[in-house]
C-alpha cells in the first residue's frame, strides 16, 4: 500500500491549558497516592489520617474546578440577559410545595444516588482486599500497581470533559 502524501497526521482541536495540566496532574497523582497509599503506610489509624489529608486535597480541587465552572455559567447567563435580577433566586419566589415536587423522580434520583455510593463503597472494599491479597502473595507495591491505572483513567476522564467544554 502506499502512502497517501495529501494526508495529514490526525490532530486534535483540544489543547489542554496548563492549569488544565496542573489539575489533572493533581488530580491523578491524589487518586494514585489514595490507592498505593496501603503499600507505604502501613497502620489502619495512620491511613486513615493520611487519607483524610488526601481528602482534603481532593476537596480543594474540586472546589477550584467547581467555582470555575459556576463562574463560567453566570458569564454566560448574565450575557444572555441584561436583567440580573431575573437570575435570582429567593425565599420570596421559590416556592417548595407539594405540588412542585416529582415525587417518583425524587425517589428514583435518591435510590440511584444510594446505589453509587454503595457500588463505590464496595468496589473500595475489593480493591483494598485485592491489594492485600496480591501483598500476602509477595507482589512488591501490590497496591500501587492497581493505583496507577486509576490515576490514568482520572486524567483521561478529566481531560474528556475538558475538551467537550472547549
Amino acid at each position: 500500500m502506499s502512502a497517501d502524501k495529501t494526508s495529514k497526521p490526525l490532530q486534535f482541536r483540544f489543547r489542554p491549558t496548563p492549569r488544565q495540566w496542573l489539575l489533572t496532574a493533581a488530580g491523578s497523582l491524589a487518586t494514585i497516592f489514595w490507592y498505593a497509599c496501603p503499600d507505604f503506610v502501613t497502620t489502619a489509624k495512620a491511613r486513615f489520617f493520611t487519607r483524610l489529608g488526601t481528602l482534603a486535597g481532593i476537596g480543594s480541587l474540586t472546589a477550584i474546578v467547581a467555582s470555575d465552572t459556576v463562574n463560567e455559567v453566570r458569564h454566560e447567563y448574565t450575557r444572555e440577559s441584561p436583567d440580573e435580577e431575573a437570575w435570582e433566586m429567593t425565599s420570596d419566589n421559590v416556592n417548595f410545595d407539594k405540588k412542585n415536587l416529582n415525587l417518583p423522580q425524587l425517589i428514583l434520583l435518591f435510590v440511584l444516588g444510594g446505589g453509587f455510593i454503595a457500588l463505590g463503597i464496595w468496589f473500595e472494599f475489593w480493591l483494598f482486599r485485592r491489594g492485600e491479597r496480591r501483598r500476602l502473595a509477595g507482589v512488591k507495591l501490590a497496591h500501587t500497581r492497581q493505583a496507577i491505572p486509576l490515576g490514568l483513567l482520572f486524567a483521561a476522564g478529566y481531560l474528556i470533559d475538558d475538551s467537550m467544554t472547549n
